[in-house]
């Protein structure tokens, strides 16, 4: 009687609710998404913005577990598991998000119109993943909603060529390949249950054919939060409103009209035609909004003579040392052998109200050049611990607020640097936060090696193995970046024989033009355990010969000091380049390499940066390794590392390091 009574009243405040909501906005047309990320990547964005420019409200609510698949959703509601975060935009726009609901709870919060489920998109082409679970499913949401709810299937997109998911190898590691069974399944399962169809996946496949097909995706199965999330919203607002999505009068802050157009343009096609590919013409774009060339990269797998590479002993006893040697000779520059170095701890104590040790240390080269080393590592350290090095670009002092961190004795020295406060640049160096997780750090000013401007080779380390008279580097010989990483090497030197240090598990990391030097530092020095850089841009990860952003041309203009005087002769000659930078992040196997991004900082190119990492994994994957071995993100923001991108890295390290 209880348990009746307990029924009795829910469902009676439950038509109270669908009443009073119904009066307030009877327009209103209320969808809720019972999905995962890629359901997020359609909903949580651009939505709501699209449907009330053409005059209508929207109530939407997203059901949110990364990778829940229909039997995990099953269980869920079976079980009245609180298990997810409920995320909801109201009619106002605002956004709210709840933890820890139950299905029930959401399915009951408001009186919707629509229900859309989803499939787990590794699970997205297999037929047999989705029964008896989506009867179940669709039985219990109907016993939870009101009579003549509208019940939709969303179909989720395919893989990225070259996509490192771990289960893209159950489609043949093939997009089209896997686009194809997730339309088979998608449309068997619509029609068996007689749910409309929500083709996302058939609009980013459009999208694919036409010039937005780099643009789309921000690692390989997500969708970029700007262009990939746009044409999911258009695709979902066409198939629930029945209408072209096209001439929609909403301008999206970070796309232009071109962009959108075509963006709506395969939406609406999609819809047309929910499970077939509709080649949508882009050619009136092309030529004023995509300035990439049509390119042929090098093959990492194929000797400069034109041998096939056949086996690992051949890539890492002849092409790898092969593609250093040109990277040294015609980019970076040749640098010396390691001179004799020693350390002298000038400085040591705790930091960080007792979390950490700090450990001041001049490295002297050869008696002719000093580096300034600042280490932290933490005070309960048991034993040795892994340690992430990196050269920062403002002065040891900027990175961190503690008081007793010195300020090097020839700053002045450096000229062109202005001075700057302490602590300035601790946002991009979180050591607290490093040092919590178990991790010490590790780092110089850039000028210790070389000042970061055009002195004509006379201020840096370079000048050190001049031979007699000469005043200028040779065209081969090493450029600035090639000096910082040779410094690298040499703060590992020291780290060697810090007791407190594990040198066997250093992880080099830097960004921007750092992030370059570390990739140069961790592709020749094997000693590097691992190797982490963040929007490296021209140089670094990203493709030359896509000549997006900064190209080898301007960066040679702009910081002519950077590489030798061998790489002015490819300003805009890409193509005649021996390698290109994928060979390079190859050269790193196989050890751990991490690739990081910025949607907004195009002028590093970060669908260059992530396409070089997919070329390189061809190597990794040749040699037998891992593709955990591979770590990528983009997040969003500009040119900048932030601490998001350090909590992916800390992770990585994790995980490599056996720390988790």
């Amino acid at each position: 009687m209880k348990q009746f009574l307990r029924t009795a009243i829910s469902v009676l405040a439950l038509g109270l609710a669908w009443s009073l909501a119904a009066i307030a906005s009877p327009d209103t047309l209320r969808v809720l998404s019972i999905a995962n990320s890629f359901g997020e990547d359609a909903v949580e964005q651009n939505l709501h913005e699209i449907a009330l420019a053409d005059g209508h409200v929207m109530i939407i609510g997203n059901l949110f577990i990364g990778g829940c698949s229909i039997e995990q959703h099953d269980r869920n509601a079976r079980k009245g598991a609180k298990a997810y975060s409920y995320r909801k935009v109201s009619a106002d726009g605002s956004f709210s998000v709840r933890e820890k609901v139950k299905l029930s709870q959401a399915l009951l919060d408001e009186p919707w119109d629509v229900v859309v489920v989803q499939q787990a998109s590794h699970d997205s082409g297999k037929m047999q993943t989705y029964e008896p679970y989506l009867t179940l499913l669709l039985s219990y949401v109907k016993a939870r909603t009101p009579a003549g709810v509208r019940l939709c299937i969303h179909q989720t997109w395919s893989y990225e060529e070259g996509a490192t998911h771990w289960a893209f190898p159950d489609y043949g590691s093939s997009s089209y390949g896997m686009y194809e069974k997730l339309c088979e399944a998608y449309s068997a399962a619509a029609a068996r249950h007689h749910l409309d169809v929500i083709p996302s996946g058939t609009a980013i496949q459009n999208a694919r054919a036409t010039f937005l097909r780099h643009q789309l995706s921000r690692d390989g199965y997500h969708l970029s939060r700007q262009l990939g999330r746009y044409v999911a919203a258009a695709t979902y607002y066409a198939a629930l409103y029945g209408c072209k999505v096209e001439g929609n009068s909403w301008v999206h802050p970070h796309l232009d009209s071109a962009r959108m157009t075509l963006a709506q343009r395969c939406a609406d096609a999609a819809v047309k035609n929910p499970f077939k590919v509709t080649r949508v013409d882009d050619s009136g774009f092309w030529a004023k909004y995509d300035s990439i060339p049509e390119y042929t990269l090098p093959n990492p797998l194929v000797m400069q003579d034109g041998t096939p590479v056949s086996t690992p002993e051949q890539w890492y006893g002849s092409r790898r040392k092969e593609l250093l040697g040109m990277f040294s000779r015609e980019m970076f520059g040749y640098a010396p052998a390691a001179p004799e170095v020693s350390g002298e701890v000038i400085e040591e104590g705790s930091a960080f109200g007792g979390k950490a040790l700090r450990r001041q240390v001049d490295i002297h080269l050869s008696g002719k050049r000093v580096i300034h080393l600042l280490v932290y590592t933490p005070a309960d350290a048991k034993g040795p611990i892994p340690v992430f090095l990196g050269i920062n670009f403002k002065g040891n002092l900027t990175v961190t607020d503690d008081p007793a961190v010195l300020e090097a004795a020839n700053w002045a020295s450096y000229g062109i640097y202005p001075r700057e406060a302490r602590g300035s640049q601790s946002s991009r160096w979180p050591i607290s936060e490093i040092i919590v997780r178990g991790y010490g750090v590790a780092t110089f000013h850039c000028s210790d090696i070389d000042p970061d401007y055009d002195d004509g080779g006379r201020n840096g380390v370079v000048s050190m193995v001049y031979r007699e008279g000469q005043t200028y580097p040779e065209p081969d010989q090493w450029g600035t970046i090639a000096q910082w990483a040779w410094g690298l090497s040499r703060a590992l030197d020291y780290l060697e024989t810090d007791d407190r240090v594990d040198a066997s598990r250093v992880a080099v990391f830097g960004h921007s033009r750092l992030g370059k030097t570390a990739l140069w530092a961790g592709a020749q020095d094997e000693r590097f355990a691992m190797v982490i850089f963040n929007d490296s841009g021209c140089g670094g990860a990203a493709l030359s010969r896509r000549r997006f952003g900064e190209t080898v041309a301007a960066i040679n203009a702009r910081f002519p000091h950077w590489f030798c005087d061998n790489f002015k002769k490819y300003s805009d000659k890409e193509d005649e380049l021996p390698f290109d930078q994928h060979e390079l992040l190859a050269c790193v196997a196989p050890r751990p390499l991490y690739v990081a991004s910025a949607e907004e900082d195009s002028w590093a190119d970060p669908v260059g940066e992530r396409l070089a990492l997919q070329e390189a994994a061809s190597v990794y994957r040749f040699l037998g390794e891992s593709p955990a071995l591979l770590g990528y993100h983009i997040r969003q923001g500009r040119h900048d590392i932030t601490l998001e991108d350090w909590l992916h890295y800390l992770d990585f390290a994790d995980y490599h390091f056996g720390r988790r």
